[in-house]
């Protein structure tokens, strides 16, 4: 992977790198910065990707903006550096401390944004911060060290950047085409400038081991219910892990994207130049990328035609090793035992183990389909699955199967069986062709379905097995099943 670094206007840094000896052999604080013109645009274009640890994409309303910038064509922005137009583009958004944060260059929120320009979604997946790997510089552990090992080691940002791009392509399959890195600095400021967020607190939270910055820790709680956060409060909400897990706390950021977002379009921010500046000058020095100012300008252009329910939100996530009825799509991780990892809480990948830590054939799969098939979760048609053979358990295995690729598998009455006999495994689908009702033959869920169960597609006009008449995908596992199944 390689990322084309694009010259941008004179800007000014300040750096120099001091490391302390802390009482957890963590890294040093990294204080250079870089001060890059006109990422507002980018901050508009991914309304409020400075949220750090939880970036995501929105609208993005026409507004007029006095600075002297360029506002190519959005098709500008999924051109590559040769001009060859492409479809997808892939964004690694990072989060660090920064400041004066404990582990200020420690990413811990790895995000991959899939901008596809012909569906017109976006697709994002969370890295999970504890999952175990390789470094590329030699040594394991973590992944949110790979991008400050690589500042320790001398190298700039974008050289640092590469090395996680890289680690990233070999767990997920996808090349980066891009990264913004963020730190949590930029995020309170941005929230003050907002006048708070409203977030709708879901339960109690009471966290007695959020960093205090120095070294130790102070008590964060907060309560139920409809709550006005400032930076700071929004930040620790959204950051709190301790009592709870990275997968709450995902749900979390969410809530405060949303939060951000209803803010920040509910005023006339955007037609309004000042508000515009000041928010500007409070961000400007807390964002490193490789993104032009044309190429922000072009990422603002194509989020203001993204309506909210095409930015799928995923997760690579430890919830399938409960069962179905647990089961969250993206559960390929497990907790191993703590004592082969120096006591450390660390996340591996399914059929990966403590000498064998590289195993990402089923996070590659899954990238696959989210980034590739992203219409899919738009449709979200239910499958059923049908077990017609003598062989107990296996419709519930394939139904988990295809639960953790995110296949719209329900909770109940999806797996059943059958005493019709089916020497060969079969896919129904319910379609009227005459009314254009149903799940098509085209449709992007059985195209991807197609990669997972090798068996012939029929359409039939009402469903076979399933009690309920609503359209479903039926897949009525076969004698052949083990031969046409990819689990």
């Amino acid at each position: 992977m390689s990322f084309q670094k694009t010259k941008l206007p004179p800007i000014e840094s300040s750096g120099g790198i001091s490391r302390f000896d802390s009482f957890k052999n963590r890294y040093s604080l990294m204080k250079k910065r870089n001060f890059i013109s006109a990422i507002f645009l980018g901050f508009l274009g991914v309304s409020g990707v400075l949220i750090v640890s939880f970036a995501t994409f929105a609208y993005l309303p026409a507004f007029h903006f006095n600075f002297s910038l360029p506002f190519p064509n959005g098709s500008d922005l999924f051109k590559t550096v040769s001009g060859t137009e492409q479809n997808k583009i892939n964004i690694l958004i990072t989060g660090i401390g920064g400041g004066e944060h404990d582990g200020a260059d420690l990413t811990d929120t790895i995000l991959l944004a899939s901008l596809q320009g012909e569906s017109k979604t976006i697709s994002l997946l969370s890295i999970p911060r504890d999952l175990y790997v390789e470094y590329p510089l030699g040594g394991r552990g973590k992944i949110n060290e790979i991008y400050m090992r690589g500042l320790y080691a001398k190298e700039s940002s974008t050289q640092a950047m590469n090395r996680l791009g890289d680690k990233l392509y070999e767990i997920t399959g996808e090349k980066i085409d891009h990264y913004l890195n963020i730190d949590f600095d930029g995020f309170s400021k941005f929230v003050d400038l907002l006048g708070g967020i409203e977030v709708n607190v879901k339960e109690d939270l009471v966290d007695t081991q959020y960093p205090d910055n120095n070294w130790g820790f102070v008590t964060f709680s907060i309560k139920k219910g409809l709550q006005t956060l400032d930076g700071a409060t929004a930040l620790k909400y959204a950051r709190s892990r301790h009592s709870t897990s990275d997968f709450d706390r995902s749900h979390r950021q969410q809530l405060v994207i949303k939060a951000i977002k209803d803010k920040l379009f509910s005023l006339d921010i955007l037609t309004n130049p000042t508000k515009i500046k000041s928010l500007y000058y409070a961000v400007v020095s807390h964002v490193k990328t490789d993104l032009s100012m044309g190429q922000l300008a072009s990422l603002a252009l194509f989020g203001k035609d993204i309506p909210t329910e095409n930015i799928l939100a995923f997760n690579l996530n430890d919830s399938c090793f409960q069962g179905l009825a647990y089961c969250q799509r993206g559960g390929f991780l497990y907790t191993p035992i703590r004592e082969f990892f120096g006591g450390a809480s660390v996340l591996l990948p399914d059929g990966a183990t403590p000498d064998h830590i590289d195993s990402y054939a089923s996070t590659s799969k899954f990238a696959n389909i989210i980034f590739n098939y992203p219409e899919m979760f738009l449709e979200n048609f239910e499958i059923n699955v049908i077990n017609s053979t003598k062989t107990p358990g296996i419709a519930g295995d394939i139904a988990l199967y295809l639960k953790k690729f995110g296949f719209n598998v329900p909770e109940k009455n999806s797996v059943s069986s059958t005493k019709d006999v089916y020497d060969k495994t079969q896919v129904f689908t319910t379609w009227d062709e005459e009314n254009k009702i149903g799940i098509p033959p085209n449709s992007k869920t059985l195209e991807a379905l197609s990669l997972f169960v090798f068996a012939p597609q029929q359409a039939v006009p009402v469903n076979k097995y399933s009690k309920s008449p609503s359209p479903k995908i039926e897949v009525v596992l076969g004698k052949n099943y083990r031969m046409v199944t990819g689990e």
